[in-house]
């Protein structure tokens, strides 16, 4: 379970859309002046910013249209991942229209690796090249530029990945220099290759430039820049032109991806993963080659290998997935290590950087995982998480490392074997410098809505908000203490749940995709919801749904059912039993938030809760840990209020005592099945024992209230209802109860969850009282000792 995290929304302009929703949500994007809320919500191909304002822009172009005049040779070279593909196909028929003699070259993923090479070059050359022109590459190959130059040749580098301190010295196309001054740093690589030929349509005067935004915007999304500013523009518009494009590379993707309304999500999911599975696979050229031709049968056949690749790709990402889980089983402790680096000569290069995320996302810690070559050297791919900058935290161990780049979030690098313990242990005291907090997967939510707010203007307002991407996700609301006045499961197998729900006396639909399993054994009264608001229609009939991703009972309804729920399992905890045990293997350590954070967030074992009043501290953690009473029902339920340690399977992991345990013999089972034993510790403590002692003994005068009142009457009622009776807790009642039926003094008939008691004998001096006062004052000479130690 994740986190839930409202975002903070500051309101800097409250006038930028009537509805509230809509303008928190332009807000939380950046959005400020009322022109920009404008221009966001309705993007214009007008509104595209001049692509002479890119440095080097205008060199470029002077050069291009002397190779044009001169009817030089123009090779392009590109990238085999989408972004690349894209790119190297945006020039492709962008120079064929401008009847220009253009080649392109894309280097193998597993020989040749990322960006330009010499070897490369020279095959380039033997082409009777003229001039080349990168896409999505190039911008920190200073030695290969002058290679280029040596040899005769021409060359213009288009560009949008970080630039070094020293670039090529050459006509040099690329938003992020930093002597660039154009307002889109965030433009993906095609991107740059649809504004260089924007610039080249305005020096010809020619019209039509927006036929490369289909292609664009495939690209940009597969990119994960942000879909924002210029680039929301290109997305939108791009969308629209993917929709109804004539080209047949296009059409027939679309067809083998059974994709009939084209959408961000589409692109992102169904058709860049077969773009992106030959360049991983096999040869990147092939799907230029789809993008480029006019041949619908040719297309076709492309189309259909690409979906073959994509299932092969799918398969081997699998094996991949499997072997690293065992792995990491075997060789990784994963409540210290808190970055996970992986190796195998039997793993494609192509496709670990896809498991590294699937890895991410599962343990929520960074994740490197390399394939080892027969010389010793190992190639793979990086990826991490918000607060670990995967590419700084590199840089660091530069001085074992043979070459490496990324970013933030992703990185690819290569390693001498012998080397990747040393990589383990100095990432992984790098990341000990971190917030804790980091370490928590968390679930981020845009606004919280209230009842007024779910209107069909609203979900009708929020679809101008598309295209969604990266910068600008699909907004996520949440409302809490909403009743459930039904749930049922639905769809193939079972596997979703819908929901019938009701807040303010108002009634709502809600669809959980995948929640069945989650949610089917749940007795939740009242929830708190996560969900996208969406349109549901069905035969000519639109209802207002609400698409759920996220579930967890509401806090009121929690806080009340444990502290309900709290009497009835201490019985559990019931036992006079003693214990004279040495307990010198406990780790008994004044209480510390960040220790119990880094115990939780990296599931070190379980947490033992005896007092009521802990129980309001631990709220925190209620939102997104399981917490169960009296007995642990797998490693998923850390938390364990009133813990019955004779049943309770510790599993040999470690075990935190949050306040205490009801007597040293519990300590002796916990010490004697945990593999480690902590013990929260605090100036309180003993409040809390002499508080919990008051909770579980047995007042003498309303047990002879009881049975005074029984020579008299029978007693009906539930265990709370007589609890209330007798100003005593349900505990305590259920104690007398049974002290009267023992003792043989009173008989008790149940019914459902009425009791009645019956007088059976009638001599008060024969009946038998639990004493606790010597397990309790041995516990707390226990920690009247630790008082002064610890």
């Amino acid at each position: 379970m994740k986190k839930w995290v409202i975002k903070k929304v500051e309101q800097v302009n409250q006038n930028l859309h009537k509805n509230r929703i809509i303008n928190a949500l332009l807000n939380s994007r950046g959005i400020s002046q009322p022109k920009e809320a404008l221009d966001f919500l309705n993007p214009k191909i007008e509104n595209l910013f001049n692509p002479y304002l890119l440095k080097d822009m205008d060199r470029a172009v002077e050069r291009i249209d002397l190779a044009i005049k001169k009817r030089e040779k123009i090779v392009i070279y590109g990238d085999y991942d989408v972004d690349g593909i894209t790119s190297t196909s945006i020039l492709i028929r962008a120079f064929r229209k401008l009847g220009v003699d253009v080649s392109f070259y894309i280097p193998d993923r597993l020989n040749e690796g990322y960006g330009i090479n010499k070897d490369a070059i020279d095959y380039i050359k033997q082409l009777a090249t003229d001039l080349i022109i990168t896409v999505d590459c190039g911008i920190t190959a200073v030695e290969e530029v002058e290679y280029v130059k040596e040899l005769g040749m021409d060359i213009i580098i288009t560009d949008h990945h970080e630039c070094k301190d020293v670039i090529p010295n050459t006509y040099v196309i690329n938003p992020k220099r930093h002597d660039c001054t154009y307002p889109n740093k965030n433009l993906a690589g095609c991107g740059v290759a649809f504004k260089l030929v924007q610039a080249l349509w305005m020096r010809y005067n020619l019209s039509g430039f927006e036929e490369f935004l289909d292609l664009c915007a495939i690209g940009t999304i597969a990119d994960i820049v942000e879909i924002t500013g210029e680039n929301r523009i290109i997305v939108s518009q791009g969308l629209k032109k993917l929709q109804y494009s004539e080209k047949c590379g296009i059409k027939a993707l679309k067809s083998v991806a059974g994709i009939s309304e084209v959408t961000s999500y589409g692109i992102a999911f169904q058709i860049a993963p077969r773009i992106n599975a030959v360049g991983r696979l096999s040869d990147a050229r092939i799907a230029v080659e789809l993008f480029t031709t006019t041949d619908e049968d040719k297309a076709m056949q492309i189309a259909k290998y690409l979906d073959q690749e994509n299932r092969s790709r799918q398969k081997i990402e699998e094996e991949i997935l499997n072997e690293s889980l065992i792995m990491i089983q075997n060789n990784f402790d994963l409540t210290k290590d808190r970055v996970i680096v992986l190796s195998s000569p039997f793993w494609h290069v192509g496709v670990v950087g896809i498991v590294a995320s699937r890895l991410v996302e599962r343990f929520h810690r960074p994740v490197i995982l390399l394939c080892e070559d027969k010389d010793g050297l190992c190639k793979g791919s990086g990826r991490s998480i918000e607060g670990f900058n995967l590419f700084e935290n590199l840089l660091k161990c530069d001085d074992i490392l043979v070459k490496f780049g990324g970013h933030e979030l992703a990185a690819g690098l290569t390693i001498e074997k012998s080397k990747i313990s040393e990589l383990i242990a100095r990432l992984n005291e790098y990341a000990k410098e971190m917030d804790v907090e980091m370490f928590l997967p968390k679930l981020y939510i845009d606004l919280e809505m209230s009842s007024e707010d779910i209107t069909f203007e609203t979900a009708e307002e929020i679809k101008k908000l598309e295209p969604y991407g990266f910068g600008n996700p699909s907004p996520i609301f949440y409302m809490e203490n909403l009743k459930v006045l039904s749930k049922r499961a639905v769809g193939s197998n079972n596997k979703h749940l819908k929901l019938i729900l009701d807040k303010d006396n108002i009634t709502y639909d809600g669809v959980y995709f995948n929640g069945y399993e989650e949610l089917k054994d749940k007795e939740w009264d009242n929830i708190d919801v996560v969900f996208n608001l969406d349109i549901n229609e069905w035969n000519n009939t639109k209802n207002l749904q609400l698409l759920i991703k996220a579930v967890r009972p509401h806090s009121r309804w929690v806080s009340e059912y444990f502290k309900s729920n709290y009497y009835r399992y201490l019985k559990f905890m019931d036992n006079n039993k003693l214990s004279y045990c040495n307990l010198d293997g406990i780790n008994f350590i004044p209480k510390n938030e960040n220790f119990l954070k880094e115990f939780v967030y990296f599931k070190k074992g379980y947490i033992l809760v005896s007092s009521k009043k802990s129980l309001d501290e631990l709220k925190y953690f209620i939102d997104f840990y399981k917490i169960n009473f009296s007995k642990n029902d797998g490693f998923d339920a850390q938390f364990i209020v009133c813990p019955y340690v004779d049943e309770i399977d510790f599993m040999n992991s470690e075990v935190l005592i949050y306040d205490f345990l009801p007597g040293i013999y519990e300590y002796e089972k916990v010490l004697n099945s945990a593999k480690k034993v902590y013990n929260f510790y605090e100036e309180e403590t003993l409040d809390l024992i002499d508080d919990f002692f008051e909770d579980i003994k047995i007042n003498k005068e309303i047990l002879f209230k009881v049975y005074n009142d029984l020579l008299y009457n029978e007693l009906i009622g539930t265990i709370d209802e007589l609890s209330v009776k007798y100003n005593i807790n349900p505990y305590q009642m259920y104690k007398i109860i049974m002290t009267l039926k023992n003792s043989e003094v009173a008989k008790v008939f149940i019914k459902n969850d009425l009791l009645k008691l019956v007088k059976f004998k009638s001599e008060f001096e024969n009946i038998t009282v639990d004493d606790y006062n010597k397990k309790i004052e041995d516990l707390k000479k226990l920690f009247n000792k630790l008082k002064w130690e610890v």
